[in-house]
């Protein structure tokens, strides 16, 4: 990095606050360090906190680290009380990408330059939920986030002039559902274009919860279900992580911004998160962030802004795949097929169409070929032979 370039001296002035902090993080010229401010700010998208707002969070950061770490630390029953149901307890670390050596988080994408980082943060969170739900890190969804912000949000005038929100987007996943990246491509210019089959193509999210201010439920919730959505203030200082357990150095800010939480490490202290700035910012576009930095708990804002869901619906054909297992009762209308990338999913069709598919599935299986499933809110409704 040269001495003229414009970014140097920020960088500088970062490293120097880090050494004086026992250097907890890296920074370096990244995709984002030459941008103009201007350019950067438009890589958030999360409505700007108010300093009432700010000032009234003033202890909050103290006391979310304080209950992240408690959250996994094991419960003492006091003398003479029986504790009746125990809660499960949960691990001092847990990565999403990393569940007994399986992977569940879909790639890291780049917003570009527009606000819409609500929408990245939300299709993150459906697109792992669908996969750790099911237990099958080979389901790869690949929703668009075009269809939520150029799509939904214009529909409704909800993008505000720093962006828009995460809990309108969860609504619209459940009211409207959002369809798959290549029925409306992404572009941050808004050319991208909606294919007009798109309601076959689609995905539903279900059971979606408040986890704001809460920790511990948030840990559960991606123990149990998958990614959270979570918005941070940005701090200017964050352009330039390279990697490590991100701490604000500078009071500098630039707005609001979204991000989906995949994980922890209570060793570290910190949350694991997904970005939308592309793989290379961060750490391979992926940030450790301390817990109670940067209000990601809770942000300041009065509405709901950590969330998550329990279950993503899908009707949609699914990429060909084999057929692993199959089950049936003496029932012939109860029949149930292990699908490679899908996990157990129930067939369909009363008790004609459910024999013929079983029948169908059975021949694919011995022979080893792969079937095209079409799946309709969680039921296998047709079958093709994969061409």
């Amino acid at each position: 990095m040269s001495p003229e370039d414009p970014c140097a001296a920020e960088i500088a002035g970062i490293r120097e606050s880090l050494a004086a902090l026992g250097d907890p993080w890296r920074c370096g010229e990244t995709k984002l360090s030459k941008l103009s401010r201007e350019c950067r700010k438009a890589r958030l998208g999360v409505p700007a906190p108010s300093a009432g707002e700010i000032t009234a969070r003033a202890e909050l950061p103290a006391r979310m680290a304080e209950f992240a770490l408690a959250a996994s630390a094991p419960r003492e029953v006091p003398a003479g009380e029986v504790e009746h149901e125990p809660t499960p307890c949960l691990p001092v670390s847990f990565d999403l990408r990393d569940v007994g050596g399986r992977n569940y988080v879909t790639e890291v994408k780049d917003q570009g330059e527009v606000g819409s980082c609500s929408a990245f943060g939300t299709i993150a969170a459906l697109e792992g939920t669908a996969a750790f739900t099911r237990k099958v890190p080979g389901l790869r969804l690949d929703l668009s986030e075009a269809h939520l912000y150029f799509g939904h949000a214009v529909a409704r005038e909800a993008i505000l002039p720093d962006g828009t929100w995460p809990d309108e987007m969860f609504a619209d996943c459940v009211a409207l559902g959002v369809t798959f990246g290549d029925y409306y491509p992404y572009y941050d210019d808004g050319s991208g274009a909606l294919n007009p089959g798109w309601p076959d193509r689609l995905a539903k999210a279900e059971g979606v919860v408040d986890l704001s201010r809460d920790p511990a439920a948030i840990k559960r919730h991606i123990h149990e279900y998958g990614p959270v959505t979570a918005c941070m203030i940005i701090y200017d200082d964050l352009f330039h992580y390279t990697g490590g357990v991100y701490r604000h150095t500078t009071e500098e800010t630039s707005g609001g911004h979204c991000v989906a939480l995949i994980g922890w490490d209570d060793e570290a202290g910190c949350w694991i998160a997904k970005n939308s700035w592309g793989s290379e910012w961060g750490e391979n576009g992926f940030l450790r962030i301390a817990y109670g930095e940067a209000y990601i708990e809770d942000y300041p804002d009065p509405r709901p802004t950590t969330l998550g869901c329990t279950s993503v619906n899908l009707r949609a054909w699914l990429p060909a795949q084999r057929t692993l297992g199959l089950f049936a009762t003496a029932h012939d209308a109860n029949g149930w097929a292990y699908l490679e990338n899908l996990g157990w999913t129930r067939i369909s069709g009363g008790p004609h169409g459910t024999t013929s598919k079983l029948a169908q599935l059975t021949s694919a299986r011995v022979h080893g070929q792969a079937i095209a499933p079409f799946i309709d809110d969680g039921e296998l409704s047709m079958i093709h032979p994969a061409q």
